[in-house]
């Protein structure tokens, strides 16, 4: 399994590009796990791996080709975590039984996401992104507690939400 990791920013974002498939969506949340001790805000350890895990297990499982891209950025409104695959498709929710073993992804990122969820069309695919609202004072005294403080502004993206609905 190659995964090709690299910081695309000093500071402010971490990506993975993986083979699209379920035995790799671990190293999707290892680089949330990286990424949150760097800038000092493991205690979103939980909720942001749990968010990747359903991002990242959807892209697998939906990719039409051999790669997905995952990455992780600190905005100036919290973390934002964002997957890309090739699959034309719209994310929508499901409504899965109670006995059910799939369908219940997106229903648990709308959940963690805080700081709200959707998705994008981009270059031949998708992304699907949720955010973790956090503080900018947090953000920057966790930064400050690991002894990598923040020079400047954090970065801000402005998204225009395709919301995650359910079927028609």
């Amino acid at each position: 399994m190659d995964a090709v990791t690299h910081k695309t920013d000093q500071t402010h974002q971490f990506a993975v590009r993986v083979a699209a498939c379920r035995e790799t969506v671990y190293l999707t949340r290892d680089l949330v796990q990286s990424s949150l001790i760097t800038w000092g805000l493991t205690s979103y350890r939980s909720d942001a791996c749990q968010i990747m895990s359903e991002l990242a297990s959807n892209a697998a499982r939906f990719c039409l080709s051999e790669k997905m891209h995952a990455w992780v950025s600190r905005l100036d409104v919290g973390i934002e975590l964002c997957v890309w695959d090739d699959h034309p498709g719209r994310p929508v929710l499901q409504s899965p039984g109670q006995f059910s073993q799939h369908g219940r992804g997106l229903i648990l990122v709308q959940a963690f996401a805080t700081g709200g969820c959707g998705w994008a069309e981009l270059r031949g695919g998708k992304i699907v992104w949720a955010r973790i609202a956090i503080d900018e004072r947090t953000i920057r005294a966790a930064a400050l507690a690991v002894g990598c403080p923040i020079p400047g502004a954090l970065p801000h993206v402005d998204r225009a939400p395709q919301r995650i609905t359910m079927p028609s």
